[in-house]
């Protein structure tokens, strides 16, 4: 994953420019329209923007998904038709952005990032989207096609919990939990596997140990860059005062910004697990290192009386009793051998093995 996307085509434009900034175009743009209230719900493609215009409504919350940033003709009918401030749109094709919460007059603009664990690799997707606030009314626009929105939809489908008969605020409330909601599960996994990885370094630490610790301390890291101002986010809102946020969909919000709290102090604890497990590590490398150590030194310590009756015997002098002796050999070899089990009985008793 990019840490920095490339922002060198916005280079000396003024601002409020069109211009995309991220991985890449989506391959395929979709337009829903979802209106409900508590009484029903009705769900729509759209082709053009244009189309919600009649069925926008004070009585009906409105919810506006946009999936796939393909071009610039979606944005500015939004922004022709709702008269939202060029800074916002240019905000929503800069997908490098940093989650934060923004107001323009009657408008309420938040940007977030939605973080998905990918089961086959284990790495970690992030996209970014983006929520306009209105009176009765929410704008969604996300970089790609899929998401991790759909139990939200769901909920307005099959009138599960009480989106169907709040208002906009609780939308957005809704959206920005399921979110955060994912946030729980990513970190969890990390949990996880940190733990396993922690009885695995306790045991036997392996040369590739050291490769797992720095690839979760990344994804650690990379989930941190994302809540640390999401729980800014939760806080603004939170404080916020704006009538488009009603009182009791405050009391909702604090409670997300809770759980971010808590998702960043579980992330603090993981990094400094991991902190911990890499001294761990190379204190039992350095430990194995030590073993292996002190074993090549004790072969090599008997080895130096014996090297020295081989050499002793091994000189070419013409006069060597010894030499002559029949049993000489085998006297020299007892010899040799009564002064390597001496010695490893001296050892074993220094507790040296």
């Amino acid at each position: 994953m990019k840490k920095v996307k490339s922002r060198s085509g916005k280079v000396g434009l003024p601002p409020g420019s069109m211009i995309h900034v991220g991985d890449g175009e989506a391959t395929r743009s979709s337009l829903r329209l979802f209106t409900f209230d508590a009484s029903g719900f009705e769900e729509r493609t759209l082709g053009d923007l244009n189309e919600c215009r009649s069925v926008i409504s004070e009585q009906r919350v409105t919810w506006i998904d946009h999936d796939g940033l393909t071009s610039e003709l979606i944005l500015q009918q939004a922004g022709e038709l709702f008269n939202l401030h060029p800074l916002l749109l240019e905000d929503v094709l800069n997908t490098d952005h940093r989650p934060k919460v923004e107001e323009y007059q009657d408008t309420i603009f938040v940007v977030a990032k939605m973080l998905e664990l990918d089961d086959e690799t284990g790495g970690i997707h992030t996209e970014q989207v983006c929520f306009i606030l209105r009176k009765g009314l929410v704008i969604s626009f996300q970089e790609r096609p899929g998401d991790v929105l759909e139990p939200i939809r769901d909920r307005i489908r099959k009138d599960l919990g009480r989106v169907r008969r709040s208002g906009a605020d609780y939308l957005l409330y809704a959206l920005l939990d399921v979110i955060v909601d994912h946030y729980f599960l990513i970190v969890e996994d990390l949990g996880k596997r940190i733990e396993q990885l922690e009885r695995k370094v306790l045991v036997r630490p392996g040369n590739e140990d050291l490769l797992t610790i720095q690839e979760l301390r990344s994804m650690l890291i990379t989930v941190d860059r994302y809540v640390t101002p999401t729980r800014e986010l939760a806080g603004r809102l939170n404080i916020l005062q704006n009538p488009l946020i009603e009182k009791p969909t405050r009391r909702y919000i604090n409670d997300l910004q809770d759980h971010t709290v808590y998702i960043a102090e579980t992330i603090g604890t993981f990094r400094e697990m991991l902190s911990s497990l890499e001294n761990t590590y190379h204190a039992g490398v350095n430990m194995r290192m030590g073993q292996v150590m002190k074993l090549l030194t004790i072969i090599s310590t008997i080895f130096i009386p014996l090297t020295f009756v081989v050499g002793v015997y091994g000189m070419n002098f013409r006069h060597m009793p010894e030499l002559e002796w029949r049993y000489g050999y085998f006297a020299v070899m007892a010899m040799m051998t009564m002064i390597s089990v001496l010695m490893l009985l001296w050892f074993r008793r220094k507790r040296w093995l």
